[in-house]
């Protein structure tokens, strides 16, 4: 039996989303100057050529200045599924000006003006989240976009990108319950330090 006075998922969303967007411009730039600092230094991203990343929104923490950092390296971002797909496309994205907004008003590149790249074939990702735990459990938004996108791992231990959370610091909480559906983190940086899950 749950511990009433352990927070739901929807609860804690509810909090932690609160708390990321009650930060100041000022304190989400620093926050973000200090993440990519701390992530420039990470062997797993200084390896990597093909990097998934995400544009920000409802206060998460922002890794768009890496593309400033690592110009000779190739950054993707995600499109939501269209029609019957359940799954995102990573899109190449260098830097430009979106126009178009999916349906949560997130800009995202455009399909035919930027070539899709399978998912298994990014180097690494960073990958939102509202919460995370010092094991890698990840709490997301409730959409499963990158459990269903990143599933394969199940079945594939050790195939396909490192996956890697990035957070504000207030994000992290003792202990998340891992779901079966769920993909463990390998690394989770945040703007004060680096846990190191698996």
């Amino acid at each position: 039996m749950p511990n009433s006075a352990t927070p739901s998922k929807q609860q804690l969303r509810r909090q932690i989303r609160a708390a990321r967007r009650a930060l100041s411009p000022n304190q989400q730039r620093l926050a973000s100057r200090r993440l990519c600092a701390r992530l420039a230094l990470c062997p797993e991203l200084k390896r990597a050529r093909h990097i998934g990343l995400y544009w920000p929104s409802d206060g998460e923490i922002d890794p768009r200045p890496l593309l400033r950092r690592f110009p000779h390296k190739r950054f993707y971002l995600p499109t939501l599924p269209r029609a019957t797909r359940t799954t995102m496309d990573f899109l190449h994205w260098p830097g430009a000006t979106l126009r178009y907004r999916n349906r949560y008003g997130i800009p995202e590149p455009v399909i035919g003006r930027s070539h899709p790249r399978n998912p298994q074939q990014l180097d690494l990702v960073l990958l939102p989240l509202v919460a995370f735990d010092p094991s890698g459990a990840r709490l997301g938004m409730g959409g499963g976009y990158y459990d269903r996108t990143f599933a394969f791992k199940h079945l594939h231990p050790g195939s396909g990108p490192k996956l890697v959370g990035i957070a504000h610091q207030l994000q992290c909480v003792a202990h998340l319950p891992m779901e079966s559906w769920d993909i463990p983190l390998i690394l989770v940086a945040t703007d004060q330090r680096l846990y190191r899950c698996r």
